[in-house]
């Protein structure tokens, strides 16, 4: 008996709801927020809401169909699915606030979500509206609502789309100066990144002003350079330190000389810090040996340690 009695007004509030459409539209969300509104911005919507509220409470087999809307707003540096996420997070805060505030059944809401290349205030929102079913089927939703079990889960999950090989790759572009057994010298690089976790690196440097050395009797003015490569590998993604190894030649060279007057060449192995993103910090072993022009063979061991301080510039790579 009871059954039918609810049946009756379920099959009542249906007809007369049918006459008249139940929607509010909620606008103005800030710009990159989804989620994270606070209870005030909901307030001026209150009595629309508590309205959907009520019929949702008369009406077992209605249902409220929420939206979460983003607009076109661009997100560089890896943020893709920003929008997509800001426009689901915006539904989800407006489910459950009719859920967990107005005491509307979970089971009888339906979340979906909508972008548009538009940007603007009006784009940025949730809406609910009250969709309601055809009368002929009730006893099944009942029957239904009557045995689902006492708590269930409604979720909607977004998968991040994997990246190809392709959008891992980045580039970077750093300048600053080294250290060496012959004194200091500018430093250029460039560096293939993949996800920012692995660069193989090329670098070049070469001293502007001269320095005086004594070779044979005979007072030089040199220079300085060096060239090599390196691969720096950054283990941890939370922890900026990188494990490095490569190979690293640096020359004291005359133009009265064909090649070079002192010569370092060996392997590297160290750390690279990079405390911000537009700085990094090298320190490496180099064991290498000495030799001068016209000895084939080093002399003696030079080994050392060398630190080079960057800044730099990385462009993509960041998936």
């Amino acid at each position: 008996m009871a059954k039918l009695v609810l049946t009756i007004v379920v099959c009542l509030a249906g007809i007369v709801s049918n006459t008249y459409s139940q929607e509010v539209i909620i606008t103005g969300f800030p710009a990159g927020v989804g989620g994270s509104v606070g209870p005030e911005f909901f307030r001026p919507f209150y009595p629309g809401l508590e309205a959907i509220a009520d019929t949702l409470h008369q009406n077992p087999a209605a249902r409220a169909v929420i939206t979460g809307g983003a607009d076109g707003i661009e997100y560089y540096d890896g943020h893709d699915a920003k929008n997509p996420g800001l426009a689901l997070g915006r539904a989800h805060i407006l489910r459950n606030l009719l859920v967990i505030e107005l005491g509307v059944d979970s089971t009888q809401i339906v979340i979906i979500t909508q972008e548009t290349p538009e940007v603007g205030d009006a784009y940025r929102f949730a809406s609910v509206r009250v969709a309601l079913g055809s009368v002929t089927d009730y006893d099944a939703r009942l029957d239904a609502l009557e045995n689902r079990p006492p708590v269930e889960k409604h979720f909607t999950e977004v998968k991040e789309a994997p990246a190809d090989f392709i959008e891992n790759l980045g580039l970077q572009a750093s300048a600053g100066i080294s250290s060496s057994p012959f004194g200091a010298i500018p430093t250029v690089a460039g560096a293939v990144t993949w996800k920012r976790i692995l660069f193989v690196e090329g670098f070049f440097g070469h001293t502007v002003w001269n320095d005086e050395y004594q070779f044979a009797g005979v007072e030089l003015d040199t220079k300085h350079r060096l060239a090599g490569g390196m691969a720096v590998l950054y283990p941890l993604k939370k922890l900026p330190v990188g494990l490095l190894a490569g190979w690293e030649r640096i020359e004291q060279i005359s133009r009265l000389y064909y090649d070079y007057v002192r010569m370092s060449e060996g392997p590297l192995f160290g750390l690279r810090g990079a405390p911000v993103e537009f700085l990094s910090v090298t320190a490496a072993y180099n064991p290498s040996r000495h030799r001068v022009a016209g000895s084939e063979l080093s002399q003696y061991k030079d080994g050392q340690f060398l630190i080079s301080i960057m800044v730099q510039k990385t462009f993509g790579g960041g998936k």
